[in-house]
């Protein structure tokens, strides 16, 4: 039995003052090696839409836990990859979710994106409905890290 893989990418910018998402991309490593940006549509295939509702619903989580945490949101980069059985049973689920932080920001609103407040994010975007609802024989790995 051969298993599949579904690889995504994410992009999306937060800006000062709301630092609500915009610019959000969400891009799908087609059979021909290139990168297509996806957007929804009655001719897509269900399952992708399912796979994009399950990193939406990361990204979701990832972006209001860190405004919860006055944590100043520039930029979020992901790669997300699901890999599958043969017969399209979800196996595993592997997200690294990159930061960026505002430069800009006012110094008192910039705490530092620590170990701590990294794993409290990661814990929180468990809590994703979507990623709940996956048996628990799903593994599932996701990572929240800062870059400069």
């Amino acid at each position: 039995m051969t298993n599949r893989t579904f690889r995504f990418r994410l992009r999306s910018s937060h800006r000062a003052p709301e630092r609500a998402t915009q610019d959000l991309v969400v891009e799908f490593l087609s059979d021909s090696g290139l990168w297509e940006p996806q957007q929804l549509s009655f001719s897509m295939p269900g399952f992708r839409i399912y796979l994009i509702s399950l990193l939406l619903c990361q990204h979701f989580y990832l972006v209001a836990n860190a405004r919860e945490k006055a944590i100043p949101l520039q930029e979020v980069q992901a790669d997300f990859n699901v890999t599958t059985s043969s017969e399209w049973i979800i196996a595993s689920v592997e997200g690294a979710f990159r930061i960026r932080l505002d430069p800009g920001a006012d110094p008192a609103e910039q705490p530092l994106a620590s170990a701590e407040v990294m794993a409290f994010m990661e814990e929180r975007m468990k809590l994703c409905p979507i990623s709940k609802n996956l048996p628990e024989s799903v593994s599932k790995t996701i990572n929240v890290t800062s870059v400069a």
